[in-house]
């Protein structure tokens, strides 16, 4: 038997809610480690601070909209679901 079977039924949203608050988290973590570092100490630490701000203008949006269109998705299915019944 699988875990997913051996769970006790809860609300269908709580993994989407407890990884969107995660993602949350770590949004919040890079932002405050990213705006409490030390100064630039020269140009290699300059290009790799650069470099991960560029990474980051990048993923961080992209994993948001991933995570708002799951929401979309499950609140679709869950409308779905109690217009079945």
């Amino acid at each position: 038997m699988s875990r997913q079977m051996d769970r006790p039924q809860q609300d269908p949203l709580a993994d989407l809610r407890a990884n969107t608050l995660a993602w949350i988290g770590v949004v919040i973590w890079l932002l405050l480690g990213f705006l409490g570092q030390t100064p630039p100490g020269g140009p290699y630490t300059e290009t790799v601070t650069r470099i991960f701000a560029a990474i980051l203008s990048v993923v961080i949006p992209l994993v948001s909209l991933l995570i708002v269109a799951a929401w979309i998705v499950a609140l679709r299915e869950r409308g779905r679901g109690r217009a079945d019944r």
